[in-house]
């Protein structure tokens, strides 16, 4: 038993059904407690961005550096924190939580408890970003904007991750492309595609390859084989 899972509530029906609808798959999205939470924690930030008021130009420019941000922070998260490796540094032995919840869900991939984020990672993951926003910008309502575009970047991030391994299949070329790459990632080389909602990441960190030149790697189910 591995014991990374998360939650998934599958009352509203199974995510990797045959022939499973665009709207089934959201459905079954919507029931979800990541969702709830995220959702919840987007209309708290418009509610408080509302109440600050002072909009200006500076609250596009602070979203147009999340969306800009994104690719390079969805590269580099699933790089060096999802795929961590356990250490041994003076003597202690070193792994996260969430690579060992990641290193579940590559080994599991087709288990709906593994699609989403875990609560402790959410929960580190928004305290880091709330103090950063604070620390990094100069009103309450800036602070809160970077927390409401992060929490709606969130959202999309898990949306988009749960219906890449759902039997969903795409229609759109945009979502073909992304699912695509996400399942290569998963089931050809781990090394390559790490983006998940975007990929410009890969293209300028050199991980988006064409998949006939990507050798299949034995340890796409077991990250740790290797180690």
């Amino acid at each position: 038993m591995i014991p990374w899972k998360v939650t998934f509530v599958s009352d509203a029906g199974d995510p990797r059904a045959p022939g499973l609808g665009l709207g089934k798959a959201f459905a079954i999205f919507t029931r979800q407690p990541t969702a709830h939470a995220l959702a919840l924690g987007i209309v708290v930030a418009a509610g408080l961005r509302i109440h600050f008021g002072g909009f200006s130009a500076w609250d596009l420019v602070v979203l147009a550096a999340l969306v800009a941000i994104e690719p390079f922070s969805e590269w580099l998260i699933h790089v060096y924190l999802l795929h961590f490796r356990p250490r041994r540094v003076l003597g202690v032995d070193i792994d996260l939580h969430m690579a060992k919840a990641h290193r579940a869900h590559h080994e599991a991939p087709h288990d709906p408890r593994f699609w989403l984020i875990p609560k402790s990672s959410g929960a580190i993951g928004f305290t880091l970003l709330a103090v950063g926003a604070w620390l990094l910008l100069p009103t309450p309502g800036l602070v809160v904007t970077a927390i409401g575009g992060s929490l709606m970047a969130g959202l999309t991030y898990e949306w988009i991750h749960y219906l890449c391994h759902t039997s969903y299949r795409p229609r759109g070329r945009w979502y073909k492309a992304i699912w695509k790459h996400h399942r290569l990632h998963h089931f050809k080389n781990e090394h390559f595609w790490m983006g998940v909602t975007m990929h410009l990441g890969d293209r300028l960190l050199g991980t988006m390859k064409d998949a006939r030149d990507v050798e299949p790697s034995p340890t796409c189910r077991n990250l740790l084989d290797d180690a």
